[in-house]
């Protein structure tokens, strides 16, 4: 199958994975074992050129979801027993 590859960062020309990248993009046939399986992992957009025009087939590079709660949920730990004796004697 022939795949175009986009990295994650504009304009990286270099290997990854065994893929050549020129200008962030790559265009190969049948990639090395596990490269798009780390391509997925790490950002990089797959579009399979076999396929449907344009169906991608990866993860682009988006900001996780995130829910941020205001209670506090922690739990709090329970209070310490001081002794209600005093320190010592006050005889002299």
């Amino acid at each position: 199958m022939q795949y175009r590859i986009t990295a994650p960062v504009h304009g990286h020309t270099g290997v990854v994975a065994g893929v050549t990248f020129a200008d962030g993009v790559a265009t190969c046939c049948d990639p090395p074992l596990g490269a798009i399986e780390y391509f997925r992992r790490h950002g990089y957009e797959l579009v399979c050129l076999d396929a449907e025009p344009e169906s991608v087939i990866g993860f682009t590079a988006e900001a996780p979801e995130v829910t941020v709660t205001t209670e506090d949920t922690t739990p709090k730990p329970a209070p310490r027993n001081r002794s209600t004796g005093k320190r010592g004697s006050d005889e002299g």
